[in-house]
């Protein structure tokens, strides 16, 4: 019985996605403390138009600025920006 409790405190848990902070409160103290904008590869193929294998391999090639989290590669949205411009050191 305290087993099946611990579950329906969980269920009832609001979670909020990674990439949901858009330009709400939270996206603003994160700007404010000089934290990165992560993005996963499917937020950047909707901010950018390129296909998901193409960011992966970036990835995979280390050519972009990203991290792993578990199974998801998490990029860095402002150092891909100067990747795309040609920017030295991105």
């Amino acid at each position: 019985m305290k087993r099946e409790q611990s579950k329906m405190k969980t269920a009832n848990a609001k979670i909020v996605p990674f990439g949901a902070l858009g330009n709400g409160p939270l996206a603003d103290e994160a700007e404010r403390q000089g934290l990165p904008r992560m993005k996963t590869i499917k937020e950047m193929m909707a901010l950018t138009g390129l296909s998901y294998t193409m960011l992966r391999n970036l990835c995979l090639e280390n050519k972009i600025v990203h991290i792993r989290a578990g199974k998801k590669y998490l990029i860095n949205y402002d150092r891909f920006a100067d990747y795309l411009n040609g920017v030295s050191g991105a």
